[in-house]
């Protein structure tokens, strides 16, 4: 399985936090605040497939293209980039050799260190 950057949700998480828009800075509680799966069946009921893929750094390119099983890393929960879910995803992508989310992670997470200060 082959996991590429989703350009659209890296995107979308760098203008949110370019623009000063909603982040939670905390750095431990991605556990807690991530989705549940009723959360996002309620969020797919209002929103498209697009929309629910801006909220996610990877793509698997081996998945079907209409399942929402083909964004992975998530950064958010479809309001707020949540600075636990971006050092999830780096952790993670670091355990599963994805280099290239592994990447955007850091630079999303220097983003808002710098935006920080």
């Amino acid at each position: 399985m082959a996991i590429i950057i989703n350009k659209n949700g890296y995107e979308h998480a760098l203008s949110i936090i370019n623009k000063g828009l909603e982040v939670d800075h905390s750095a431990t509680n991605w556990e807690e605040v991530r989705p549940s799966r009723d959360e996002e069946v309620r969020f797919l009921n209002t929103h498209s497939l697009d929309e629910y893929g801006l909220w996610f750094l990877g793509l698997k390119t081996d998945a079907d293209q209409k399942d929402i099983s083909k964004f992975v890393y998530p950064f958010g929960d479809f309001n707020i980039v949540h600075k636990s879910a971006l050092i999830a995803a780096e952790k993670n992508a670091t355990q599963f050799g994805h280099e290239e989310i592994k990447a955007v992670a850091q630079k999303l997470l220097n983003t808002i260190n710098q935006h920080k200060k």
